[in-house]
């Protein structure tokens, strides 16, 4: 299977989970292009076979900052996008990704309630591909098309008129992706931790310290120590 990411060797910063039949050709290569000429290390496939193996997208998915999900008409005809969205809401569960969901010529309504041939393609995979056994994979695939389409999301549509709230709303793909190289970048400029101009030097502890807070707690925990689980949860499902 051949991969590429702005450098193999480097630790992926994004990660864009998207549907080849719909953006290969044009869109997901201009936003990969793009985030390399920011600076950012972002992975896309460059080629998935039938029998090859996803361990290393999953792999790429957790060693990422940042997860892209772009849904478009025909993402659920393939269970590559579907279970690697799953890995995504894994990880953003347990706290160490952040997933933003773009909505590409596609209305939300459409992901949340599965309508027309969206959730019909999702239906005929689960059933081509388990037609003896059915498993719990369609609601794992449902749970993840929930959350993406409950969180606050940029989308393209065709016609710019549209007057739904959105992150971002231009009729011009390039400037589209311009934009969220730019909102992605922000973000990762804000998640790195300040460097201390004048760092102490690590030195003898001092004795008889008190403890901040009340009673000897930290007023502050550090945030994610209670992680969720890393298994998926049904959540708010559109499938019952």
């Amino acid at each position: 299977m051949m991969m590429s990411s702005s450098s193999r060797n480097d630790k992926a910063q994004v990660f864009i989970n998207f549907r080849g039949a719909d953006l290969r050709s044009h869109f997901a290569p201009y936003l990969h292009d793009v985030l390399h000429k920011n600076g950012i290390n972002a992975f896309i496939d460059d080629k998935l076979e039938v029998g090859d193996d996803l361990t290393d997208l999953f792999e790429k998915i957790e060693e990422s900052t940042v997860a892209v999900a772009i849904i478009s008409s025909r993402y659920t005809e393939s269970d590559w996008c579907l279970n690697e969205l799953v890995k995504i809401k894994e990880c953003v569960d347990r706290r160490t990704l952040r997933v933003i969901p773009v909505f590409y010529k596609l209305e939300i309504s459409i992901v949340k309630k599965l309508k027309g041939s969206f959730g019909l393609q999702l239906w005929k995979l689960w059933r081509k591909e388990n037609h003896c056994n059915r498993d719990d994979r369609i609601l794992k695939w449902d749970a993840a098309l929930q959350d993406v389409s409950g969180k606050k999301a940029m989308r393209y549509l065709e016609n710019s008129l549209i007057g739904i709230p959105s992150l971002f709303l231009c009729s011009n793909e390039a400037d589209f992706a311009d934009k969220m190289a730019k909102h992605i970048q922000d973000y990762l400029n804000k998640d790195k931790p300040p460097r201390e101009e004048n760092p102490k030097p690590q030195g003898k502890r001092e004795e008889n310290v008190k403890p901040q807070g009340k009673g000897g707690d930290n007023p502050n925990p550090e945030e994610g120590s209670n992680m969720a689980s890393s298994s998926i949860k049904p959540g708010k499902q559109c499938l019952k």
